[in-house]
């Protein structure tokens, strides 16, 4: 029967990303005699050589390269395993991972954090675009996130619908169009758009939609934030788009700014709560129910009086 840990794993696959027995024991905390010894207790258990110790830097053997292979998904498995016992014989989660984009964390991430803090014992929080949310997650440096991507394309993921807003066109308080004869070709023609930058998932939506409505906008000035969306539309360098969400993130710049409905098909953005599947057991629903709370609660009556008539426009969980 073959035998051994999940240290003696670990510090095979140290060594073999370093390539160094002292440089791998520098990296988990232990001496380099303790790594030698996990090792050799390894190729005992395998009965094979995993290290080619003849050359510099240390080299994996065949045999080595099938086991890094497969030794790191073993890993994974066991520490989501131990996660998953821990919270069920615990009243509150040891440690949670959240990342959450960036026109939630500022809005509604305060009041979220304040209600987790309550029920996990140690946390940690990140915020940032779509797709950094999404390789945390994949990478396992995230427990759950909020986003705009749903991640549609991939299987073993869990989602929790959270938001529903639709997009507004923002103005700048002197431009001198109609918000019931609003042309976005004409718009786009005669006014600067000024993007999200394509690296975010709301910039890549709206590029996509503008596409399908046949509007060509030149492409003179992006940014990566609402402040600087906001500030350069309140400035009259031109016009955006945007979210409500959006607006409550920078509702203090927008006096000279002004939203109005998007024309044209529906066009909306929405918010998931997205997990591995099967790892957390109930903590992402109950996390999902707080989040929808918070927005309905603490989010929804500030933006009725940044955009009153947007009320029926937005929907909850």
């Amino acid at each position: 029967m073959v035998e051994y840990n999940l240290q003696s794993l670990k510090a095979f696959l140290a060594v073999g990303a370093t390539g160094s027995m002292t440089t791998a024991a520098t990296r988990l905390g232990l001496t380099q005699s303790a790594v030698s010894q996990a090792i050799r207790q390894l190729e005992d258990a395998l009965g094979m050589v995993v290290i080619d110790r003849s050359h510099r830097p240390l080299a994996l053997t065949r045999a080595g390269q099938v086991l890094q292979r497969h030794a790191q998904p073993i890993i994974d498995d066991a520490e989501a395993l131990t996660a998953i016992v821990r919270q069920a014989g615990s009243s509150k989660t040891p440690e949670l991972k959240l990342g959450v984009v960036d026109s939630f964390a500022t809005t509604a991430g305060p009041e979220l954090i304040k209600a987790l803090l309550k029920a996990t014992s140690r946390m940690s929080f990140r915020s940032g675009l779509a797709h950094d949310q999404a390789e945390g997650l994949l990478n396992r440096s995230l427990d759950l996130i909020i986003t705009s991507d749903a991640m549609d394309e991939l299987d073993g993921l869990e989602r929790y619908p959270l938001l529903s807003e639709p997009y507004l066109v923002l103005l700048p308080e002197n431009m001198q169009v109609s918000p019931g004869e609003l042309d976005l070709r004409q718009l786009a023609a005669g006014y600067s758009l000024i993007r999200f930058s394509a690296r975010s998932h709301v910039g890549a939506q709206i590029e996509r939609h503008l596409r399908r409505l046949g509007v060509k906008a030149s492409h003179l000035l992006e940014v990566d934030s609402s402040d600087a969306l906001v500030a350069m539309i309140g400035a009259g360098l031109g016009w955006g788009i945007a979210t409500p969400l959006c607006l409550l993130q920078v509702r203090s710049r927008l006096e000279r700014v002004r939203a109005v409905p998007f024309p044209g098909p529906v066009f909306i953005r929405q918010l998931h709560l997205i997990t591995r599947s099967g790892e957390h057991g109930n903590l992402p629903q109950k996390v999902a129910d707080i989040a929808c709370s918070v927005l309905r609660e603490h989010c929804m009556p500030e933006l009725r009086k940044l955009v009153p008539w947007i009320s029926n426009q937005v929907t909850i969980g």
